[in-house]
């Protein structure tokens, strides 16, 4: 696409978004600060298909206002999360501090998973979405399996047969009570809505700031709403061009590997220098300190990892390559 087609189709769905916020006060705040960026625009640029866009806020409080909205929205529509022989979780919007793998403390908004009402039951934290477009397949299984209003019967018997089929019903029952933009699942640090749209709330602040959590340089262009702004890098535009991936570093490296995968059976390539480059970030992560090792693994996309994420969470056992080889052994089959 040229970039006056790019601009207008975001600027589309951006509207399209914004006009499904009923509280009109937040709507018209959001708009001045809402930044589009990720794989959408190297999608639209390469002529290919759009998983989802991703969209940005530049301002902290004008984020916590819109978490805090889709989570109320989210808890009075749906209620309570229920999940096969699971408590039923509720989420709810906390601002903290956390340091990432660099050792910096970063002021954070998250959305945690609070257990409502089962005897005994710990807090849970739900493992989060990483900020770059995420399959929708995988996202419409996470749906069926996760969020869905049933916990028994014939229901469960055709999610666990055909998810996708579920799924697919379900996003038939988003179009025909015309329910655009609704929050379909939550994790730590995203929110993502009906009609192809994932709100971050992991990064803020300016496309700089943002893109420095960025891990390959072909997704670094962005579109700001505030001043009509497409911007694509030369390093990104050439990234595309030649479908070479260049590593910028990110604070997921781990999630930067599975990325690579996808992206070299999409027919991208990456040199001996830039796999290096990301193998030298991995030094940085502790694979025997669960919760960092979660996160990480979480980073790669929550569908994906959800089942070695519970067993992980749940052992007891001292967490080792060779543990963590046997439970890869035991789940995957690629």
């Amino acid at each position: 696409m040229k970039k006056s087609t790019i601009k207008a189709v975001i600027q589309n769905k951006v509207d399209n978004w914004l006009a499904s916020i009923t509280d009109k006060t937040l709507s018209e705040s959001v708009r001045q600060h809402v930044i589009v960026t990720g794989g959408c625009i190297p999608s639209m640029f390469l002529n290919e298909k759009v998983n989802d866009y991703d969209v940005y806020i530049d301002n902290y409080d004008v984020l916590l206002q819109l978490a805090k909205y889709y989570v109320a929205q989210f808890n009075a529509e749906k209620g309570s999360l229920k999940r096969k022989g699971a408590a039923a979780y509720t989420p709810e919007v906390r601002e903290i501090t956390r340091p990432n793998i660099n050792g910096e403390t970063e002021r954070r908004i998250v959305i945690y998973m609070q257990s409502s009402g089962v005897a005994g039951e710990q807090q849970a934290e739900q493992s989060y979405s990483y900020f770059e477009s995420q399959p929708e397949t995988l996202a419409d299984q996470f749906l069926a399996r996760d969020i869905a209003d049933i916990d028994s019967g014939p229901e469960i018997e055709d999610m666990l047969k055909d998810p996708v089929a579920v799924a697919e019903g379900f996003r038939d029952d988003i179009i025909k009570n015309k329910r655009a933009f609704k929050p379909i699942f939550m994790t730590d640090n995203a929110i993502t809505l009906s009609d192809k749209l994932q709100l971050i709330i992991r990064f803020y602040g300016s496309p700089e700031e943002i893109h420095k959590n960025f891990d390959y340089l072909h997704a670094t262009c962005w579109y700001h709403t505030k001043t009509k702004e497409l911007v694509i890098p030369d390093g990104a535009l050439e990234s595309m061009l030649t479908k070479q991936l260049f590593y910028t570093g990110s604070l997921y490296p781990v999630a930067s590997v599975f990325r690579m995968r996808k992206f070299l059976k999409r027919g991208w390539n990456i040199s001996a220098g830039q796999i290096l480059k990301v193998l030298s970030q991995l030094s940085k992560v502790d694979f025997t300190n669960i919760e960092m090792l979660k996160e990480q693994l979480a980073g790669v996309d929550v569908a994906y990892m959800r089942d070695l994420i519970e067993a992980l969470s749940s052992t007891s056992e001292r967490i080792d390559a060779t543990y963590i080889a046997k439970l890869v052994d035991s789940i995957f089959e690629d």
